[in-house]
């Protein structure tokens, strides 16, 4: 078993650097301050419930929020089901500022994750995963003055930093639960101004490349209380420490040509400047309670706090600007019939709303952040623990008023969690 983990681990290393796990999920003037986005932690069935679960989870999906639920259908009672999960998510945006108006797409993978029982009552995941990102495109044309001549300028913003997990979760008491996730954060930001005069093919690009890398800690609370033969209620906390990363910042310019076939370097780009430079990334806590009928009926609140203000970042204009966010989350899940011998019984309904007020501030106001989401959740044949988890969030991010730009999305998510037995000895009666 030890030697498939190891080999696991390496496959995980060796995907981070390609470009499976490209970090944009949907352009977001949002995303080009700091470090980038800070993506979601949940999987499929988690966002359709408008983010919820720090205090529940089942078999058929992994709960990334809370290392603490891991083991609780891991290792615990009958369910030893080995997971393997592979996410996808996306988003259409349209974006709009006064009479302007643009359209993105994207799509990506959102992680890979295993989790596996150790012993009874001790269960592990690892995993891999875009942690933030750094992902929009704008063009910007300005006539020089007592002319008719242009000039176009080109502001691009990539990258973002991948997360590389591992988190242990034991059950310390009956129905308490508690876990702990660390992980390696690591990549690069790259920003581009390119500027060209419109009708000529010679553009000039100033670039700033910021590689960063650091550790992370996340620690994690749950505990199940039964009501009753029917319900249960739980709670739930995560606390996260926060990190401080290290890396350097690299600027360079360089001088392009475009012979019909996009722009190319016409000379090595030029060094202008190399500095080592240090951020930092938040701390946060967030608390759950949930009321659950099981494999039947969730019903489910969560709360989060996000320390933004004050940290040191190495983007000034995002230490200058970035408040404290918070969110909340609150969702409903139903099976229909978990006995049921019929394939549609055996299907995930669930709904939500989350609500964000985010760290970012443009002209003095916070940008709010509100969604509805739904989906379903089908196994992949009758009786199959293997799940296909699908889900959409449709909402809006700030207002098209006072210089602030409106963003309305519809955000996708589609996760495959594929369950086995593995690693279970063979009993002989």
């Amino acid at each position: 078993m030890l030697k498939t983990v190891k080999n696991l681990l390496v496959v995980l290393v060796l995907i981070s650097t390609q470009k499976a796990l490209s970090q944009g999920q949907g352009s977001s003037p949002y995303a080009t301050l700091g470090v980038g986005e800070i993506n979601s932690e949940t999987v499929a069935a988690q966002d359709m419930m408008g983010g919820a679960g720090v205090s529940f989870t089942n078999t058929f999906y992994l709960n990334q929020i809370n290392p603490a639920l891991i083991v609780k259908n891991r290792s615990i009672g009958f369910n030893k089901y080995v997971a393997l999960n592979v996410g996808l998510k996306g988003a259409y945006s349209v974006l709009s500022q006064g009479a302007n108006i643009q359209e993105n797409f994207g799509l990506n993978l959102s992680g890979i994750s295993m989790a596996f029982p150790l012993k009874p009552k001790w269960a592990m995941a690892v995993g891999i995963k875009p942690y933030s990102s750094a992902d929009f495109t704008a063009v910007k044309e300005k006539t020089f003055d007592g002319s008719t001549i242009k000039n176009s300028t080109e502001y691009k913003s990539s990258g973002g930093l991948t997360k590389v997990n591992m988190a242990h979760s034991f059950q310390i008491a009956k129905g308490l639960y508690f876990g702990v996730d660390a992980s390696v954060l690591f990549g690069n930001i790259v920003k581009d101004t390119t500027s060209v005069i419109v009708g000529t093919n010679t553009y000039y690009r100033n670039s700033a490349r910021t590689n960063l890398h650091g550790v992370n800690l996340k620690g994690g609370l749950a505990y199940q209380y039964k009501i009753n033969k029917k319900w249960n209620a739980n709670i739930g906390a995560v606390y996260n420490l926060g990190s401080d990363l290290k890396g350097e910042k690299i600027r360079t310019f360089s001088v392009l040509g475009d012979n019909g076939n996009g722009p190319a370097y016409i000379l090595a780009p030029d060094t202008l400047g190399i500095r080592n430079i240090s951020s930092s990334l938040p701390s946060s806590v967030k608390f759950g309670v949930s009321l659950e009928s099981a494999y039947h009926w969730v019903f489910a609140a969560d709360y989060g706090m996000t320390k933004w203000a004050g940290i040191n970042q190495y983007d000034k204009v995002a230490q200058a600007t970035f408040k404290d966010a918070t969110e909340l989350n609150l969702g409903i899940e139903w099976l229909p019939n978990a006995s049921s011998s019929k394939y549609i019984n055996q299907i995930f309904y669930r709904a939500g709303y989350k609500q964000i007020q985010s760290p970012f501030v443009v002209n003095g106001t916070q940008i709010l952040d509100k969604s509805f989401s739904f989906g379903i959740s089908v196994p992949m044949g009758f009786r199959n623990p293997s799940y296909v988890d699908l889900g959409v969030a449709i909402g809006q991010r700030g207002v098209n008023s006072g210089g602030i730009i409106a963003e309305n999305y519809t955000k996708i998510s589609a996760n495959f969690s594929l369950l086995s037995t593995w690693f279970n000895k063979p009993k002989i009666d």
